[in-house]
């Protein structure tokens, strides 16, 4: 009892109250009774205390009793009064007085009060309140120190304090400063690292700006690393605030813990990331501060979980605190789940409001007190709304709502007010109607109100639409829908996280998965583990590889509030892909699966949108939507919808065209319904998403789908002849495709050629001149010039025999170039030439033979003959044939054929000292190798491009660049033409001025060419 009447000192307590108090849901059987004799028992113990002739301390004033101690002789008064002071002091940059009075306060700290009485709430909150401000004073010390010069001490007490409050970001940032300044620099960041990941993991914010800017200060060595003056203190004027706001939930852990959350209504350290929303800031900025101006307004914030609505409001109380004449501003928050008690949203305004202003408060509560009992926490709403037999309910409430108003509109004239009411749609139909009741009488009052509440749940709850229909209904109103954050604020949020220089091509992946939601966006980077890795190779994949687990847990709390129905046809919807075509889904849905009376609420909760340009389309809100639903799926039935899917789309309806992105869907759908569709039907369906993936000159698609098609004949009855045929087709298609896309040398090529051979054999075939060459080319790329020789006698002995184009070709350029790397120039010559007249004569078939060749066989030809041209002296004739090269593939050739010129150009370039040429061919070819997946071409013209760069005074880059190149051809064998670009290099290197490293690769050349008897 002395407890309950201590935390209210010098205020009546009235009887009713303690009762509630003291016993809560089991008093004595004569309540009152019991309470005069605790009273009894209480004044004899202190009554001792007092001077002879003095009242009792413990006084009866009606209607109850007050604790009549001086506030003076309270130590939780004194130290409140202490820290207050100390954090004025420090205010005004007199850190020495500071740190004493908040060393003085400390001192009264015996250890956390009141923990014996952990089951009256209105103790543990005060005990909750001392605490944070426990903790704000030690903050406050520790900020006075470091400005005298304190590090040692500082970082020896805020090490434990961290471990134990490690959301407390100024308290973090007062230690890394004074690791920093102790030479600590490392544990300083680590300390970064920890708190940062905390943060997102408990609460799905990023650390504040005043701790980034910290770090960012310890990296570049910019943090003082002696006494400073102490900066400014937060203003007198904060926010007032709930003392137990609710834990976020998942989906809404976007908001940091609200300011001052626990008692002590303090800002927080700095104002942490913000982008994209100025304009929205501006719009809420303006509704709020009319309140100074006496004219009451009403701003409601709507948007999806995680859309930033309490992001908003945290930069809208900076902004106003930052004003000069700023109002008092208040923070409350629903609450869902069982055990909310009605009220609980003006309860913690109440409570907030009591803390700041405790005397204006209890002023403006003085006339309503028996009113406001329902809404006060100290109140138990049972006891407060009994109404007297044959009493009106409804009048004692609306009583109830009247005195709410009559408090908050007096207080709000003493200083402008404030609230942001947050989160709505979890509130209590008697909050609403307070709600209500409060803005129909704030016009002309300096009151303003912000709200915030989710558009799915609003959407959906019709009496919460109307309730805000009504509040939203008059004149000064404001509606806020946030979307998606832009891209360009999407990089500006992960710029700011992980620095400048992340790749475009990485903000892409991060907006369109996360649809420009900023808790998205930030669990995604929880995906890396280290938000600096957005900067390495790898990014994209580990983006792409899952989905947070804060977004899935958020995700799927939407989807249990989904009828069944619905949740089968979402899950249809997510197989199909990220766009839906309605007739499609249509088609693909089951008995039991209501498409048009899914669809509705689908889409009001903001998992799926249509889409405003093709009416009978709809997608995703964003992929991390669907890719939850497939994964939620069991692996059988999610085969089981692809395969549904399949055959829908295998059924065109009249009028639709098959087009190659057609096939690619069937072939899709076909691959992963494979456990329940006949391998005879699947096939087909992958080699047409193949045939048109190749038109496209898309060779990475075309590799995927063979693999598939290989994987699956592999299921097929092994003695059929059709069969054997099939798998051969298969192998010899995915080798000339590897060879195109890694190059000849990729030991996987070979092998899969080899395979078709073999192949070939088992069906008594005669050989096949295009696997021949394929084999040949191997041979040549990989340096095995004799057995590269061998097959080109094949196929000079099939060519003769046969006059099959392929045969002939195959047989002159394979010899030709033996002839060629051995030294042998006008025989060599004289094959190439032969080469080049065949090729010109079989133009008619170039596409076709291309395929076979992997280039058309006309600059394949022209590339070795312009080589051999230069080697021989004959200058003329080589600068026709590179312009022959250029020419024939400057448009519509293949990306292969056009690398091929662009090497010849480059290298005969660097040969000639043409700095320029080479360094644009190469440019210009790697560009295109990369878009096109070619990494054998990418790696061939690096070198030549390299060469120029060192040429042209980049000599770290080109050198660096010229050294990859040559590491990802011995990765894929390519060992031809190795002492040429080995010879490029020495040069480079001399060049750079590190003629040891020339020395070394020229001694590398020459023990290539005597390896493989080149000449050069």
């Amino acid at each position: 009892m002395l407890a309950l009447l201590l935390i209210r000192l010098g205020r009546v307590v009235p009887t009713e109250v303690l009762v509630e108090e003291l016993w809560r849901d089991a008093p004595p059987r004569r309540p009152v009774g019991a309470l005069q004799s605790h009273v009894s028992h209480l004044r004899r113990a202190l009554d001792v205390a007092k001077g002879p002739g003095e009242p009792s301390l413990v006084r009866h004033r009606a209607p109850g009793y007050v604790l009549g101690l001086a506030p003076e002789q309270s130590d939780a008064h004194r130290f409140e009064q202490l820290v207050a002071e100390g954090r004025r002091l420090l205010g005004r940059r007199d850190a020495v007085a500071a740190r004493d009075r908040i060393a003085e306060a400390l001192a009264l700290w015996q250890g956390s009060p009141y923990t014996e009485f952990s089951a009256h709430p209105v103790l543990l909150d005060e005990r909750g309140r001392l605490e944070q401000l426990r903790l704000t004073a030690v903050e406050s010390g520790a900020e006075a120190r470091l400005a005298l010069g304190g590090a040692e001490e500082v970082a020896a007490e805020l090490a434990q304090e961290a471990r134990r409050h490690p959301a407390r970001e100024r308290l973090i940032g007062h230690l890394m400063t004074a690791l920093s300044q102790l030479g600590r620099q490392a544990e300083a960041l680590e300390l970064y690292e920890r708190t940062r990941s905390h943060l997102v993991a408990e609460f799905g914010v990023d650390a504040a700006a005043e701790l980034q800017r910290i770090r960012t200060a310890i990296l570049r060595q910019e943090l003082d690393d002696g006494p400073a003056a102490a900066p400014a203190v937060p203003p007198a004027v904060r926010p007032a605030v709930a003392l137990s706001p609710p834990a976020p939930t998942p989906g809404e852990a976007e908001r940091p813990a609200p300011p001052g959350a626990g008692g002590e209504p303090a800002e927080p350290a700095g104002p942490s990331l913000f982008a994209g929303r100025a304009r929205e800031l501006r719009l809420v900025t303006r509704a709020a501060a009319a309140a100074r101006a006496g004219h009451g307004h009403v701003a409601c914030v709507l948007g999806p979980a995680g859309v930033g609505k309490t992001r908003l409001l945290t930069e809208l109380a900076t902004s106003l605190h930052a004003s000069g004449d700023a109002p008092d501003v208040v923070w409350s928050h629903c609450f869902p789940g069982e055990g909310v008690p009605p009220y609980w949203l003006w309860a913690q305004v109440l409570r907030g409001l009591s803390a700041t202003r405790p005397d204006a408060f209890r002023a403006a509560c003085a006339p309503f007190e028996a009113l406001l009992a329902p809404v006060m926490p100290r109140h138990p709403a049972d006891a407060a709304e009994r109404v007297a037999p044959g009493g009106d309910w409804g009048h004692a409430r609306f009583l109830t709502h009247d005195a709410v108003c009559e408090v908050l509109l007096e207080l709000a004239a003493a200083r402008p007010l404030v609230l942001l009411l947050e989160d709505l749609h979890w509130a209590d139909a008697a909050s609403l109607d307070l709600l209500r009741l409060l803005v129909t009488r704030r016009h002309d009052r300096p009151l303003s109100i912000v709200l915030t509440t989710r558009q799915p749940e609003m959407e959906s709850d019709t009496s919460l639409r109307r309730a805000l229909s009504e509040v939203l209904r008059g004149p000064r109103t404001e509606t806020l829908r946030l979307g998606g954050l832009s891209r360009q604020a999407v990089a500006s949020l992960v710029e700011a996280q992980a620095g400048p220089g992340v790749r475009a091509d990485v903000i892409d992946v991060l907006h369109e998965r996360s649809g420009g939601n900023p808790y998205f966006v930030t669990q995604l980077l929880t995906l890396l583990g280290d938000v600096r890795r957005l900067h390495e190779p790898g990014a994209i994949e580990v983006l792409l590889a899952s989905v947070p687990a804060g977004v899935r847990d958020a995700l799927r709390q939407r989807f249990t509030a989904l009828p069944e129905p619905v949740l089968r046809v979402l899950h249809l919807c997510a197989v199909i892909g990220t766009e839906v075509d309605t007739h499609l889904l249509a088609r693909t849905a089951g008995p039991d699966e209501p498409v048009s009376a899914a669809l509705e609420p689908a889409i009001a909760a903001g998992l799926l949108a249509e889409d405003p340009h093709h009416p009978d389309r709809l997608h995703f809100a964003h992929a991390l939507v669907r890719e939850t639903l497939t994964d939620e799926l069991d692996r059988q039935v999610r085969h089981r919808l692809h395969a549904r899917v399949a055959e829908a789309l295998a059924t065109r309806r009249p009028g639709d065209e098959a087009g190659g992105a057609e096939a690619e869907r069937v072939a899709h759908h076909s691959w992963h319904g494979r456990s329940e569709l006949p391998a005879a039907r699947v096939l087909p369906r992958l080699l047409r998403a193949a045939e048109d993936a190749e038109h496209q000159l898309a060779y990475e698609q075309v590799e995927i789908w063979l693999r598939r098609a290989v994987h699956l004949v592999g299921t097929l009855p092994p003695d059929d002849r059709e069969t054997l045929r099939l798998e051969q087709r298969l192998h010899i298609q995915l080798g000339q495709v590897l060879a195109t896309t890694r190059g000849y040398g990729a030991a996987e090529a070979e092998a899969a050629l080899h395979r078709g051979r073999a192949l070939g054999t088992a069906l008594a075939a005669p050989e096949d001149p295009s696997v021949l060459w394929a084999l040949c080319a191997a041979q040549l790329v990989t340096g095995r010039y004799d057995g590269s020789l061998r097959y080109s006698g094949l196929l000079r002995e099939i060519g003769g025999r046969t006059g099959d184009p392929v045969a002939l070709l195959g047989a002159a350029y394979g010899a030709g170039i033996v002839l060629h790397v051995r030294g042998r120039l006008p025989e060599a010559l004289a094959k190439l030439e032969e080469g080049v007249a065949t090729a010109d004569r079989f133009a008619h078939q170039a596409l076709t033979l291309a395929r076979t060749f992997q280039h058309d066989p006309r600059v394949s030809c022209r590339s070795y003959n312009a080589f051999t041209h230069w080697l021989i002296g004959d200058r003329t004739a080589a600068a026709e044939r590179r312009r022959e090269l250029l020419l024939l593939t400057e448009f519509d050739s293949r990306p292969s054929d056009r690398a091929f010129a662009l090497y010849v150009d480059a290298v005969i370039a660097a040969w000639e000292g043409d700095v320029d040429t080479a360094g644009r061919s190469g440019a210009e070819g790697t560009g295109l190798a990369e878009n096109h997946g070619l990494l054998y071409w990418k790696a061939m013209l690096s070198l030549p491009e390299g060469w120029a760069r060192t040429h042209s005074g980049q000599a770290a880059d080109g050198l660096a660049q010229m050294r990859s190149a040559l590491a990802e051809l011995g990765r894929s064998r390519t060992h031809f033409r190795l002492p040429l670009h080995l010879g490029l290099l020495g040069q480079a290197e001399y060049l750079a001025g590190d003629p040891e490293a020339a020395a070394r690769t020229f001694g590398r050349l020459a023990a290539a060419v005597e390896l493989r008897r080149e000449h050069v």
